[in-house]
């Protein structure tokens, strides 16, 4: 059996400020249809001084891409690639 590892947290949805507590957080809907907010702060000062991999990537630039597959203006091998910074 596998060892549990803390694989952090992966989340969709829309990034909203909080106007109570000027944080970035995740909102998204759950499957009851309620709405749950994810802090980021929060979860980036759990790994404070440890390496980690943080991508943001917005659905729109995803959608853009698939699109431009499905329409054959772009090969698989052509989509572009994350770079860190």
């Amino acid at each position: 059996m596998a060892p549990e590892l803390d694989l952090g947290v992966m989340a969709e949805g829309i990034i909203e400020l909080d106007p109570m507590s000027g944080r970035m957080v995740i909102r998204s809907v759950d499957e009851n249809g309620e709405n749950q907010f994810l802090d980021v702060q929060e979860h980036l000062s759990k790994y404070r001084g440890q390496e980690v991999r943080f991508i943001v990537t917005p659905f729109s630039t995803i959608n853009e891409l698939a699109k431009m597959v499905e329409n054959g203006e772009l090969s698989l091998d052509q989509v572009p690639n994350l770079r860190p910074s």
